[in-house]
């Protein structure tokens, strides 16, 4: 059985949103990406990624009146993948989120597509179920800009809950909390998929 790639990547710091990635063999031969130095560990490997943005001194606006959803048109030469980035990145600022972090989640849950409905019933951008569309205050989850802050907003609380742990705030927004605390971890193999998943993404939006 091959085994579980561990990637421990914290968020709790601005400073630290988009550092270099240090990759390492533990003593059981598993694989652990930190974005922080570690002592005791067999350092294979440090990807470099862009420093963080300077924090804009304008203050952020919490509401808008809108009359309409918010689904952003194609401009030409703006891809679809694109198109949402000024939404992630005032979102991401809010609620202290890497941008990256949030568009690869975007990217894996519906491919940028703000009418998405899985079978399971999740809903828009980022796939939000209706408890969990309404415990974040979203009342239209197929309004790109409403659906974008609420699942970065649940992604903040996942976040907190779990220190930071890359593998448990993605494990916990896939399959739920419960299933995470009953397997102790990544619950399902699909899960596990999913993790790998949205930390390629989210690697290679830090590097842009």
């Amino acid at each position: 059985m091959a085994k579980l790639f561990t990637f421990l990547v914290v968020f709790l710091i601005p400073s630290i949103a988009f550092a270099d990635l240090y990759k390492y063999r533990s003593k059981d031969g598993g694989i652990i990406i930190s974005s922080t130095p570690r002592k005791g560990l067999k350092l294979i490997e440090v990807t470099r990624t862009r420093s963080a943005a300077k924090k804009s001194t304008k203050t952020m606006r919490t509401a808008l009146q809108k009359p309409e959803r918010t689904i952003p048109t194609y401009r030409k030469g703006k891809k679809k993948y694109d198109r949402f980035d000024s939404i992630i990145r005032e979102a991401s600022k809010k609620y202290n989120v890497p941008f990256a972090f949030v568009k690869a989640v975007i990217r894996i849950e519906s491919a940028f597509n703000p009418t998405a409905l899985s079978h399971a019933g999740a809903m828009g951008l980022m796939q939000l179920m209706p408890r969990t569309a309404a415990s974040m205050g979203v009342k239209d989850p197929y309004d790109a800009r409403e659906n974008i802050f609420g699942g970065t907003k649940f992604l903040r609380v996942l976040t907190d809950r779990y220190k930071g742990d890359i593998n448990l705030i993605l494990a916990a927004y896939n399959a739920g909390d419960g299933a995470v605390a009953r397997y102790k971890g990544i619950p399902y193999p699909q899960t596990r998929g999913y993790v790998s998943s949205v930390f390629r993404w989210y690697r290679k939006y830090s590097e842009e």
